[in-house]
């Protein structure tokens, strides 16, 4: 999943990913798997490829439930790449559509992903309205994965709203859910969500668990994205806990796994912090060497390489 207030450009908050409704036409229902299945491996560009020929192949065949899926898929893809405006325009007519053939379970995955657009691009307020009436249909639809999914997506608005005590409630109650139903990758971001909680309290201890329970659950359901990010994550943690060589390793190993997804960006990102964990801890060569690989990757991602 892949609408959020991020912390730091590297390590926002996480939406738990909406379930999706599955289409009537099998062709299209076997598109949209291969897109999800890339999504969730964090590549975008084949997630993106799968969904828009599911887009195609929807509109050919005029399965409307399947144009919906295909139409959110292709949201958040566009919402990891940045362009919100494109997100909110793909997923509103999703909304349009489900709200034409009236039915409850493609409403809510399409107010889920049309409020995630909106926060993203800031607007809260608007996030919040779509994820409670999403909410409300959930929970008179009996949807525990939805209603999941919609407290920990509220629970971020609380917390961009400065309501820190009742976001902590929400993805309380959100990894309650999760763990009745078995929804491992879900469940991950609710602890991702804790943790950056108990970080901003200086709770480290606490961050740290978390943090290494969502690690865990990312492995588990091979959410790749998510397991850099959380190495990331658990290597700012021991950073600020003083421990920079437990810190080194969580970078380095961020660093790997980004460079192997080619997302150059959080590799530099995270070899950037390996350098910097690694001076704290005087190991002089080892910032050589890290420095030396970074520049070595910096030249190489350069425009016209």
């Amino acid at each position: 999943m892949t609408g959020m207030v991020l912390l730091g450009c590297a390590n926002p908050p996480s939406l738990a990913p909406p379930p999706v409704s599955r289409p009537l036409t099998a062709q299209v229902e076997s598109v949209l798997i291969q897109g999800e299945r890339w999504l969730t491996r964090g590549d975008m560009t084949r997630a993106g490829e799968a969904y828009e020929t599911a887009r195609q192949m929807a509109e050919s065949l005029d399965d409307r439930k399947g144009l919906i899926a295909a139409l959110n898929g292709l949201g958040n893809v566009a919402l990891s790449r940045g362009p919100t405006s494109q997100a909110v325009t793909l997923h509103g007519r999703a909304v349009v559509l489900a709200q034409q053939l009236g039915e409850p379970g493609l409403m809510i995955d399409s107010l889920t992903a049309l409020g995630a657009a909106e926060h993203r691009a800031g607007r809260v307020q608007e996030a919040e309205r779509l994820y409670q009436q999403a909410l409300d249909l959930a929970q008179h639809t009996a949807d525990r994965s939805a209603e999941a999914v919609l407290r920990n997506n509220l629970g971020l608005v609380r917390q961009a709203m400065g309501d820190v005590e009742q976001a902590e409630q929400l993805f309380q109650q959100a990894m309650a859910l999760n763990q009745a139903v078995g929804n491992l990758d879900s469940e991950a971001s609710n602890h991702v969500n804790l943790g950056l909680l108990a970080e901003a309290r200086h709770q480290y201890d606490v961050a740290d668990r978390e943090l290494e329970r969502a690690l865990e659950l990312d492995k588990a359901a091979e959410r790749r994205s998510e397991i850099a990010a959380d190495l990331l994550r658990l290597g700012r943690i021991a950073d600020r806990r003083g421990v920079p060589d437990r810190a080194l390793d969580y970078a380095e190993r961020a660093y790997r796994s980004y460079l192997a997804q080619g997302d150059v960006t959080h590799a530099i990102l995270a070899l950037t912090h390996a350098a910097e964990y690694a001076g704290r801890s005087g190991r002089v060569e080892e910032v050589a060497r890290l420095k030396k690989e970074l520049n070595g990757l910096t030249s190489w991602s350069q425009p016209g390489r």
